[in-house]
């Protein structure tokens, strides 16, 4: 993600060769919202920046790629997963113990991996459930943000493919 800083970003483009937004989007074939994103710097998926680097491309004459132009995609951050660990499965009336833990994972095989020495410190509680949360959560003052920048978080424990 650090080489990104070093590129030019769609919105430093687009002083060089204006654009009207929403004709950019039609071309692009995307959502006019995913394309202000992508000038506010936000994330956004893989596919839709190769489509709107395509269109621009087209618009500039230039052969603009994810290789030399700065777009923050989804692939570069990790989700919030919500991990809630029970004695019973959730079907059953019963009154059980709960314990909650969270993590940042790209997908709920990583959430799962992540979460394995938390897992193995409560082995009381077999029963597990992993809910992504994107748009984070509060609880009174404090904030938790639904995604991060994987630069981050610790990676170092993790084995390849992680």
């Amino acid at each position: 993600m650090n080489d990104r800083k070093k590129k030019p970003t769609i919105e430093q483009i687009r002083t060089l060769f204006p654009f009207d937004v929403p004709e950019l989007a039609r071309t692009a074939r995307v959502e006019t919202g995913t394309v202000y994103q992508s000038l506010l710097m936000r994330p956004i998926h893989r596919r839709d920046a190769e489509q709107i680097l395509l269109a621009l491309s087209t618009h500039t004459n230039l052969t603009l790629t994810l290789e030399n132009v700065g777009i923050v995609l989804w692939e570069e951050y990790l989700t919030l997963w919500l991990l809630r660990a029970s004695a019973q499965p959730e079907e059953s009336e019963e009154e059980h113990t709960n314990a909650y833990h969270f993590v940042y994972a790209r997908d709920k095989l990583e959430a799962q991996f992540r979460a394995q020495i938390w897992l193995a410190q409560h082995l009381h509680l077999p029963t597990h459930t992993f809910t992504p949360c994107p748009n984070g959560f509060e609880i009174g003052p404090l904030r938790v943000p639904g995604i991060c920048p994987d630069e981050l978080v610790d990676t170092e424990t993790l084995p390849y493919p992680f």
